[in-house]
């Protein structure tokens, strides 16, 4: 069940959730990937952000809370956002995950649910 903090975030915040729990999911995160993602998003979303307050909760968030933070806002992102949303935003994660030419076990999972939640082929 989210907690109403999820339910407020915006496509960019909640986007920037999953990117980040995304790349920290090989165990760590590049500060290239991390401005990459933000121009990413707000590029495409337009919406307003506290970078460092959703940075500081991403790496604040314990390791084994963050699986279950990332289905959550998987599932806020849905609400708040079109198809053709979705999919940009696992293309880019898939860009993400492939900068360095592998994805790891735990990465695959990740992307596994997001196509699984927002229903993607």
């Amino acid at each position: 069940m989210p907690t109403q903090f999820i339910q407020k975030m915006n496509r960019t915040e909640s986007g920037l959730h999953l990117l980040m729990i995304l790349s920290l999911s090989d165990g760590h995160l590049h500060s290239e990937e991390s401005s990459i993602m933000i121009e990413f998003l707000e590029e495409n979303f337009k919406e307003k952000i506290d970078i460092i307050k959703e940075q500081a909760f991403i790496k604040a968030l314990p390791e084994e809370e963050r699986h279950n933070h990332f289905l959550e806002t998987a599932a806020q992102f849905y609400k708040i956002s079109s198809y053709e949303e979705r999919n940009k935003l696992i293309a880019f994660a898939m860009k993400v995950v492939m900068a360095d030419d592998k994805m790891e076990a735990a990465e695959n999972v990740l992307i596994h649910e997001l196509y699984n939640a927002w229903d993607l082929e």
